[in-house]
């Protein structure tokens, strides 16, 4: 650790322990556990004894999070637990525990609970924090517009996808991940995500599926992609995403721990989340992995010397994948040939154009693609026509359809802005590695947005993260001069 580093650290300490609590407060807190869980148990409708065990010390939990710790803790899990962002009900819960992590989290930052008081930090409100809060505005207006606020799908796309939830922690994340110690938290709920989903894949990959947790994934009837590594999310494309940014994230940790062992950790996990991507069996992945590492680590004199190695590392595993995995090489073969995802491409696209030129201003309404474009879609003599009833496979195509062209360059605007500060500004060393690791999230993230809906809530609020925090001194000021 550098003498910055270590001032750095020494500065955003805590200025004294945290007393215990109360034992009136222990008493209100676990009573409101008790009383909440019950609640929870009872809206899942289901009479199973751990999964009502299960939700008791999941709330018990949270509360404790949220009470006498960072709720940097909190938000990090909630980000972990939107790998089963849409599949809650196959756990038995009628709402994400994702929902309600970040949402205590953000709420014990509001209320400035004991752990959360220890923030040193003030947010600057900049125009593009202005752009950010005009696309949720126009994007809200527009889905009620349209209907489908109310409707599950259109709502938590609105949250999700827009983003709204995404937007917000991007706001929040100068106080959320102020102190070193926050962000250390992060890394941590990143490595620990990044070895669950490596070894799903792993399993999946190598057809042991008598092995995943949770069972649904070894379900065919559940998601889409049977056969290729999905995971939680039942869909490869989100894996993809997901094992690359936790990728980075434990990458980020191996270059800023100290400790050893914790260094060693966070390289395994590192190398496995990186090998797995290939058992996405996702083109788009595969060119979004190669392109973002390589022109990342390009980027740093530090880091370029790693390049060849890790092209080395990759290139032997692919290759013995292909050589003693049986059946791989098959299903590498099947889908650098399969057309069918490409005529999908060509024809929501060709009908999403053709929708822009018809509605450029205000667009056809949120999360309306799929119920008009059967409107614009015609047969080609060079395709058949297909993808009927899917998204446009095209982020920022599908906003510009769906909210306009003038919302839709304010969204794209606000995303460059927030990515391109926060690479480009200039900030303390101990953040080098955050920047770099900033440069491979959206690279990688833009890469497969080019070519796929995105409709996933993990990579879509990793990202707006990863901006917040690697922007904290240019979206923040300490609140107390005397500190720095």
């Amino acid at each position: 650790m550098t003498d910055l580093e270590q001032r750095e650290r020494d500065r955003e300490r805590p200025r004294g322990a945290l007393r215990p609590p109360s034992t009136d407060a222990v008493v209100r807190i676990g009573l409101a556990v008790v009383a909440v869980s019950l609640i929870v148990y009872a809206l899942t409708g289901a009479a199973s004894v751990p999964l009502a065990a299960a939700v008791l010390v999941g709330f018990a939990g949270a509360a404790y999070l949220a009470t006498f710790t960072s709720p940097a803790w909190l938000v990090s899990l909630g980000l972990a637990l939107t790998v089963f962002s849409g599949n809650s009900d196959e756990l038995g819960f009628p709402i994400g525990p994702d929902r309600v992590l970040i949402a205590g989290g953000l709420a014990a930052l509001v209320l400035r609970t004991p752990g959360a008081a220890t923030s040193e930090r003030t947010i600057v409100w900049r125009p593009l924090h202005a752009v950010l809060a005009a696309v949720a505005g126009i994007g809200t207006v527009s889905a009620y517009a349209a209907g489908t606020l109310l409707e599950t799908e259109g709502l938590f796309a609105l949250l999700d996808v827009l983003g709204i939830v995404p937007f917000t922690v991007f706001t929040l994340a100068p106080l959320i991940y102020g102190r070193a110690q926050d962000r250390d938290a992060l890394l941590m709920v990143l490595v620990g995500t990044g070895a669950y989903l490596s070894v799903i894949g792993l399993l999946e990959g190598t057809h042991n599926l008598q092995w995943v947790f949770p069972s649904y994934i070894a379900d065919e009837s559940v998601g889409i992609h049977f056969g290729r590594a999905r995971g939680p999310f039942a869909e490869a494309v989100a894996m993809g995403l997901a094992l690359y940014g936790c990728a980075v994230g434990a990458a980020v940790a191996y270059s800023t721990w100290t400790k050893p062992t914790r260094r060693r950790v966070a390289g395994v996990v590192a190398l496995l989340c990186l090998a797995t991507t290939i058992f996405t069996l996702t083109r788009a992945v595969w060119l979004a992995t190669v392109v973002a590492t390589t022109m990342a680590l390009l980027t740093s004199r530090r880091t370029r010397r790693v390049l060849l190695p890790i092209g080395a590392v990759g290139t032997v595993i692919l290759i013995a994948a292909l050589t003693f995995l049986p059946g791989f090489a098959d299903s590498v073969g099947e889908r650098s040939s399969d057309q069918r995802p490409l005529w999908d491409r060509y024809n929501t696209n060709h009908a999403a154009v053709e929708m822009v030129l018809t509605h450029p201003l205000f667009g056809v309404g949120w999360h309306a693609f799929e119920r008009e474009a059967p409107k614009y879609m015609e047969v080609s003599q060079s395709y058949p026509l297909t993808g009927v009833g899917i998204p446009v496979h095209n982020v920022p195509l599908s906003h510009a359809v769906e909210i306009g062209v003038p919302a839709a360059v304010l969204w794209a605007l606000g995303l460059l802005f927030a990515v391109g500060g926060a690479v480009l500004r200039p900030g303390p060393e101990s953040l080098d590695p955050w920047r770099l690791g900033m440069v491979a999230l959206f690279l990688h993230w833009l890469i497969v947005a080019s070519f796929g809906p995105l409709t996933y809530a993990f990579p879509n609020l990793l990202l707006w993260t990863w901006a917040g925090v690697t922007s904290i001194h240019h979206l923040s000021v300490r609140a107390d001069p005397a500190a720095t």
